[in-house]
């Protein structure tokens, strides 16, 4: 039981029972003051009008004030009065001095009320203790008032009924909570039950199951949208995760080649069984192998960096044509070592940009890094950057081998090289153009790749630049 309130389920359902049974308890307070005065006023009204109907009875027989007379007439009328008022009723009759005349009741009886207002003909009632008590003037067209008659009555009949009635009304107010139970339970098992398939689902992907999804229903509008919410993000979980562990396989495979070499090569000059001219061709090849290592490494680092969400605006803006000038001649050493040209256009209103010199060298290399890789012997190379509606457009085209059609929507892909006999041998490890993409991410850019496939009309790399780091400072 106390689990049971514990969960959602069971809060929920105990607070709207809690709210409605204080709303019907307050409204079955109201109902029955309500019923109760009610009840009373309708006692009191027939007992008046019976009052009435009497006096006009005994209207005559006042004018011969003999008791024996008028009690005769009142025990000849009992029983037609019996329906109307409870079988203990008592008749007294007073004349205009309030001196009794006759009575039912045994005892002393008085007049209880004021005789001043009797005979102004009003009607009085009033209530005393259990019994209630009705006085009416005794008329005569003739001679006017002609004496008072009382009628008191026991309200026990009353309470019974009063009470038989809050009996009924509270018998009502407990189905009412009863059947308002049932189907607060319901309506609460059909509201969390997609929280509970919810949970059943994150359990299973805690265990493992990477691929279990929330099946969406009709249900309630918020919670279809959070089931639908939560199949997108496990979803984009899967796909993290998976793409993590392709990350280790393949950063794996990327270490396991040159450490396997160097291992070799080590193991050879360990031996001391070389030449020292050999000896130091292994030394320089391992030197190699290391300088590849650390090369693979800073970009793992580099791109675990820009992909990790922390991003530190700069501070500074920069002069972009002086920052593309110094990456431009950066990429011509290499460039010139393969007879290679490198040409620039610049606009000349590109404004200075808030962006860090060491991303826009990031970004900017590695492109013309790819363009020099992939072009052939005497290529050319095109650099251009423009300014358009609020954001920096930097465009990288060679002419080299191109990219097939159905690769280009991978090649931002960690460690994901394209497939072609005669680009085997191109040295690198596959992530300059992720780590493009993840820095161009930061400043809300992107990078757009256009290639035809063919061979000779190359790859042209677009990358698009938003200042968001501008707009937060002025802000």
């Amino acid at each position: 039981m106390v689990n049971l309130f514990r969960s959602l389920r069971g809060q929920l359902s105990a607070t709207i029972i809690s709210i409605l049974a204080l709303g019907l308890g307050l409204l079955l307070l109201m109902a029955g003051t309500q019923m109760a005065r009610m009840t009373l006023d309708s006692f009191t009204h027939e007992q008046q009008v019976t009052a009435l109907l009497l006096a006009n009875t005994f209207s005559e027989t006042m004018e011969q004030p003999q008791a024996a007379q008028i009690m005769a007439l009142w025990s000849a009328h009992r029983d037609q009065w019996r329906r109307e008022l409870p079988a203990d009723t008592n008749l007294s009759i007073f004349d205009t001095s309030g001196t009794l005349l006759a009575s039912s009741a045994t005892g002393d009886v008085t007049l209880t009320v004021s005789m001043a207002g009797l005979l102004a003909g009003d009607v009085v009632s009033h209530r005393s203790g259990e019994r209630l008590t009705t006085a009416v003037p005794v008329h005569n067209e003739e001679r006017g008032v002609l004496g008072v008659l009382q009628i008191d009555s026991s309200l026990a009949p009353m309470q019974t009924q009063l009470w038989e009635r809050w009996l009924a009304l509270i018998g009502v107010t407990i189905a009412t909570l009863l059947l308002t139970l049932v189907i607060t339970l319901w309506l609460a098992a059909q509201m969390t039950r997609p929280l509970a398939e919810l949970r059943g689902v994150a359990e299973q992907m805690s265990e493992g199951r990477l691929d279990a999804r929330v099946e969406i229903d009709d249900s309630v509008s918020e919670l279809a949208s959070l089931g639908t919410m939560f199949n997108h993000m496990a979803g984009r979980v899967e796909t993290m995760i998976q793409e993590q562990r392709d990350f280790v396989a393949n950063a794996s495979h990327e270490l396991r080649a040159p450490l396997a070499a160097m291992k070799l090569r080590a193991e050879i000059l360990a031996s001391q069984k070389v030449s020292d001219e050999q000896a130091r061709e292994y030394a320089s090849e391992i030197n190699e192998e290391v300088s590849q290592l650390a090369d693979l490494v800073g970009d793992l680092l580099q791109l675990s960096r820009a992909e990790s969400g922390v991003f530190n605006p700069p501070q500074y803006p920069l002069s972009v044509a002086d920052e593309l000038a110094i990456c431009v001649r950066s990429a011509r050493l290499r460039a010139a070592e393969r007879g290679q040209q490198i040409t620039v256009e610049i606009a000349a209103h590109i404004p200075d940009a808030y962006i860090a010199p060491s991303d826009l060298a990031i970004m900017v290399g590695n492109l013309l890094d790819n363009a020099i890789k992939y072009s052939p012997q005497g290529g050319t190379i095109r650099l251009g950057a423009e300014w358009h509606d609020g954001h920096l457009e930097i465009v990288v085209s060679d002419n080299g081998i191109g990219i097939p059609p159905g690769d280009i929507s991978r090649v931002n892909e960690r460690f994901f090289r394209v497939d072609r006999a005669h680009t085997r041998s191109v040295p690198g490890s596959g992530l300059g153009l992720a780590l493009v993409t993840a820095v161009a991410r930061q400043y809300g850019g992107e990078l757009q790749i256009r290639s035809s496939g063919v061979p000779g009309e190359g790859t042209q790399a677009r990358l698009l630049l938003i200042e968001t780091a501008r707009k937060t400072r002025e802000l």
